[in-house]
């Protein structure tokens, strides 16, 4: 597996602890795992270099050092298990996606057996729907070696969408009911 790599070199300040902290959320936004500390890598790719750069110069803009190495070369063991970390984490990312879109249909369920058409409630479920199509947006971007999000998940959010479709026909009926 010969891949070029990205790899992200940086220090940043141990004060304030803010900025480290901004710093491991941007790498762990772009899924860049760490090879140890200070030191991240991603496949080289124009979309990875353009992140990694963004990252770099945040770190700069805290008072820190950060060197952008290009064309990197792992050992074929190195890079299939680095694959596979980066494979394992979407996945898993990707299960944790379902369990919450199952659980918002779940509590759809809930809110129409207790008939709560709120609108309020509406919106809150749909900001959550929001949230978890957002997310998976955000997993699909760093989904660097997968085939992108699982098509149960796809369906599971489908599900969401047609559960809060329903509920908004019950909210909208019941609104019209009382007026």
């Amino acid at each position: 597996m010969d891949i070029p790599w990205l790899l992200l070199i940086y220090t940043v300040p141990a004060e304030p602890s803010r900025k480290r902290a901004a710093i491991w959320r941007e790498l762990k936004k772009v899924g860049a795992p760490y090879l140890r500390d200070g030191v991240c890598i991603l496949p080289e790719r124009p979309e990875t270099r353009e992140r990694l750069d963004a990252i770099a110069a945040k770190v700069e803009e805290f008072g820190g050092d950060a060197t952008l190495v290009s064309g990197a070369r792992l050992s074929e063991t190195r890079a299939t298990a680095l694959v596979e970390q980066l494979r394992a984490a979407r996945a898993e990312e990707y299960d944790e996606i379902a369990r919450e879109a199952d659980w918002l249909i779940e509590h759809v369920a809930r809110e129409t057996e207790h008939r709560q058409f709120t609108f309020a409630e509406l919106e809150e479920l749909e900001g959550d729907l929001g949230k978890l199509r957002r997310w998976t947006d955000q997993v699909l971007a760093r989904d660097y070696f997968g085939d992108g999000a699982p098509k149960d998940l796809a369906a599971v959010l489908d599900r969401c969408e047609h559960a809060l479709g329903t509920f908004l026909e019950a909210a909208a009926a019941q609104e019209n009911a009382a007026t």
